[in-house]
């Protein structure tokens, strides 16, 4: 029989939390028990007390244990934990490790908790106080059991009637079971949370066959069976382990066949760029060799599309690379229009490009006395009414729909108003220049005339909802209707930019196949919670004319609150980050790992000086480059810059009142005016959600009103 060895996301963990001396040698060992398990070298131990009489222990040095499972049936090796021997002994006495009997997964959870554990939490109920309700008692033990709760701690989730107790049990339960019953604790039905956690078995679950337990859904999350191949990348990145463990939610989108377009949502940190990337990887192995068949992942800017290329490249083989296209979207349009011989320059809506600029100003000339409107408000309504329904003349204006326009305006008044649109329209085709959304529709323009065939098989889109409907119309010419087309990942709460969408006018049919996950991998429970109060619980747009919510999403870790720094002026404010840094540093913390995040370019600059000044290395992310990680120095980047990105420390720093929001923008209009602040909001939240451990927030004078301290 072959030999098989899985290795557990926990003993990745755990690898993290050795010195690099140590997280060497277990490197070693690992590779020569991939190799062979059964080789006279390894020396295994008995635990005598531990929580299962399979485990065993294996020697990495004279200090440092492995603990692994050994099941006496079949040939099945599992790495679950390393450690010093002492505490490496205490977690197997601590641990238990077994197949559970309805779900067919393996679970790793606590193999007892006390009430001491929980019940501090937990106040006491008094004689003539009334009876709490109990949290689950909508549900039966066995409706429990089967989502996943082992059958040894029903009595005690079933008496519990406080969620913040529940909580306790967070790093005690398997991660389904804690799962799954949080998130009926939380109001999703019952129905809903046991098609997504309870694996239908055609077979009784032999609760002995780890072998067969290990390509079951809900054991993949937490434990993979390794080949060569795979151990290497896991070895060498094994921070990147999130990249190799998928959650049964994100491997039901990522590996089956989807009959048409489908749009996943998710808040900040539940793995939507990392299912993104396993489709293309999942979407290139079925096409792998086969001539002429591409898969193009796209996203809106080139830092995104650069960062992806880099994580593409830590799980793909070579063939399945080849397969896989990856660029931003308006690289895109210049690369296919430059095949075409286009002859316009291409510019973007509100830049600063000086024969953009001088086209406007000519155009603006034009303004009628009778209207009172700003400059600001023609900028506005070109963006998001003439450039967003492709207008392209005075009828068109007319007739055009003004939703989420705030100031009214009568067909006198837009013919009024056509005046300065036309003028312009007209000094661009003078100045051979193109905006990015005429630009894209000129690409569909081709595409027709020439009856190009689509060019892709599938096409991934990632941060989904900053593309407008030119970019999703271009999309749909680009790749033919039908199986696995479209995959399209989002979330509305980190639209920093503001182009909004309605996928089903761009002819993306998604009835039917929209989904959403629901768990934080990122972010710490503290910080969440500090994020999502930032929008204040706005709903916004769901890509497809519907609403959104940042409710019912559930982080995996806990953590310190995020600290609030505020001083009086910018040398005590920077000094406090200063020190912080070296606080981190000293405990441990390696610099590439901390990032320190701005509003604008200037007030990053200012820190990365002080920074330098302190001693403290530092390392700018570009804004069209990659974060290689091999170069020393604590991280510098916009608020803008950050995204799609993640570190174990970040710092935000400035986040004062006149900055947050910026105070650049200028209207009277009380919609637009909320549409800025929601876009600012947005952006801090964005930045916040980059935290993995530790979130610090600091300011001089009057803190930002988002921020409730």
């Amino acid at each position: 029989m072959e030999v098989q060895v899985a290795i557990s996301q926990d003993f990745l963990t755990a690898i993290l939390k050795l010195p690099r001396a140590q997280q060497k040698k277990v490197n070693q060992f690992v590779s020569k028990f991939r190799n062979d398990p059964l080789s006279s070298g390894i020396n295994y131990e008995k635990i005598n007390d531990a929580a299962n009489s399979d485990m065993r222990s294996v020697r990495i040095d004279q200090a440092y244990r492995g603990i692994i499972l050994k099941p006496q049936q079949g040939n099945v090796y599992i790495l679950l934990w390393v450690d010093h021997h002492d505490e490496a002994y205490a977690w197997a006495r601590r641990h238990q490790c077994k197949i559970h009997p309805k779900t067919g997964a393996i679970q790793l959870y606590a193999s007892e908790i006390s009430e001491q554990e929980t019940q501090p939490t937990q106040k006491p109920v008094e004689k003539e106080e009334t009876v709490q309700a109990l949290l689950f008692e909508k549900y039966s033990s066995s409706q429990l059991i089967e989502l996943g709760l082992p059958e040894e701690y029903s009595d005690q989730v079933t008496s519990i009637t406080d969620l913040k107790v529940f909580e306790a049990y967070r790093d005690k339960l398997p991660n389904d079971a804690f799962e799954a019953l949080y998130f009926l604790a939380d109001g999703i039905p019952y129905e809903e949370v046991l098609e997504e956690y309870h694996s239908s078995l055609a077979d009784e679950v032999d609760t002995d066959d780890f072998a067969a337990a290990l390509i079951r859904e809900g054991s993949k999350r937490r434990f993979v069976v390794v080949d060569d191949e795979a151990l290497e990348r896991m070895l060498d990145a094994p921070l990147e382990k999130w990249r190799v463990f998928l959650h049964p939610s994100q491997r039901k989108l990522v590996e089956r066949d989807w009959n048409g377009p489908i749009r996943v949502l998710g808040g900040a940190g539940t793995g939507k760029t990392v299912a993104a990337i396993h489709r293309a990887k999942w979407l290139a192995g079925s096409i792998e060799g086969i001539r002429n068949k591409k898969v193009l992942f796209t996203t809106f800017t080139k830092n995104l599309a650069s960062d992806i290329s880099e994580h593409l490249g830590q799980v793909c083989s070579h063939d399945e690379l080849s397969a896989i296209e990856t660029i931003n979207i308006d690289s895109w349009v210049h690369k296919f229009l430059k095949r075409s011989n286009y002859n316009y320059n291409i510019v973007y809506p509100n830049d600063s490009n000086p024969k953009r600029t001088n086209c406007w100003k000519k155009a603006l000339d034009n303004k009628s006395p009778e209207l009172d409107l700003s400059d600001h408000f023609y900028e506005e309504e070109w963006k998001l009414v003439i450039q967003e329904q492709s207008i392209t003349d005075k009828a068109q204006y007319i007739r055009a729909k003004r939703n989420g326009r705030g100031t009214r305006l009568n067909r006198k008044e837009r013919l009024l108003a056509w005046s300065v649109f036309e003028e312009y329209l007209l000094q661009l085709n003078h100045s051979k220049i193109k905006e990015m959304p005429d630009a894209m529709r000129d690409c569909i323009a081709i595409i027709d005339s020439k009856n190009i065939k689509p060019m892709y098989d599938s096409v991934i889109i990632d941060e989904g909802q900053d593309m407008g409907s030119q970019a999703y119309e271009l999309i749909r010419r680009i790749v033919p209707e039908g199986k696995n087309d479209i995959f399209i990942v989002g979330d509305g709460h980190q639209r920093i930019y503001r182009n909004k969408v309605v996928l089903g006018r761009c002819g993306i049919n998604i009835v039917g196949r929209s989904r959403k996950l629901r768990v934080n991998y990122r972010t710490t429970e503290e910080t969440k919670k500090l994020a999502v109060s930032v929008l204040n619980n706005i709903p916004v747009d769901d890509l497809d004319n519907g609403e959104d919510t940042s409710n019912g999403y559930i982080s995996l870790m806990y953590g310190d609150a995020p600290e609030i720094i505020i001083t009086d002026n910018f040398t005590d404010e920077a000094d406090a980050v200063i020190e912080r840094i070296e606080q981190l540093e000293a405990a441990g913390a390696k610099l590439q790992d901390i990032c320190l995040v701005a509003r604008t370019k200037s007030i990053r600059d200012s820190f990365g000086q002080e920074l330098k000044k302190g001693g403290i290395n530092t390392y700018e992310v570009m804004a069209n480059g990659v974060d290689n990680r091999q170069h020393d120095g604590v991280r510098l980047a916009t608020m803008h810059r950050v995204k799609g990105l993640e570190f174990q420390n970040v710092f935000i720093v400035g986040c004062n009142d006149k900055t947050i929001p910026l105070k650049n923008f200028r209207s009277d209009d009380p919609v637009e005016l909320r549409e800025h602040e929601l876009s600012e909001r947005a952006l801090l939240h964005v930045a916040m959600t980059r935290a993995m451990r530790s979130l610090t927030i600091s300011c001089h004078g009057q803190l930002t009103a988002f921020i409730s301290n």
